[in-house]
């Protein structure tokens, strides 16, 4: 189950800071804020969204999780760091909350119209450079709807 919350929170890109302040940078901050539901979520390979009901809010560059209380309890806030200028989009997150405080995590994000997806390794230092999550990589794949 822990490795299930990390995988959410870590994925659920819930807060950005401005890197290095580039308009693309705002932009996609800008396009982030407010709620998204997950949609899809895969973890080393096998379909969890069936398990896990969340919803995150994100309120400038903090975002929080709704929905389950295990996600909750570990990963109450994140924020994150965007970095557009690689292809694929870069994101650095922060557990700013819960158990998890104070970890980090590595990832790579895609963000089109109301449709965000989040690839990030869980367990480890490299970050993922394709929207993939093989049988023990370590790695979540989310996708996430925007709520209207």
């Amino acid at each position: 189950m822990r490795m299930i919350c990390v995988c959410l929170l870590a994925c659920l890109l819930t807060g950005a800071s401005l890197a290095g302040g580039s308009d693309v940078v705002k932009k996609d901050l800008k396009a982030l804020q407010g709620a998204w539901a997950v949609e899809a979520l895969e973890f080393n390979g096998k379909d969890l969204a069936g398990k896990h009901k969340l919803t995150f809010i994100f309120k400038d560059d903090v975002a929080t999780i709704e929905g389950d209380d295990a996600v909750q309890k570990e990963y109450a806030k994140i924020g994150f760091k965007l970095d557009p200028s690689t292809n694929p989009k870069c994101l650095d997150i922060t557990v700013a909350g819960g158990v998890q405080k104070d970890a980090k995590i590595e990832g790579i994000y895609e963000l089109k119209g109301d449709e965000l997806r989040l690839c990030v390794l869980v367990f480890g230092n490299e970050r993922p450079t394709e929207f993939k999550s093989p049988g023990g990589s370590s790695i979540a794949l989310l996708t996430l709807k925007r709520k209207k």
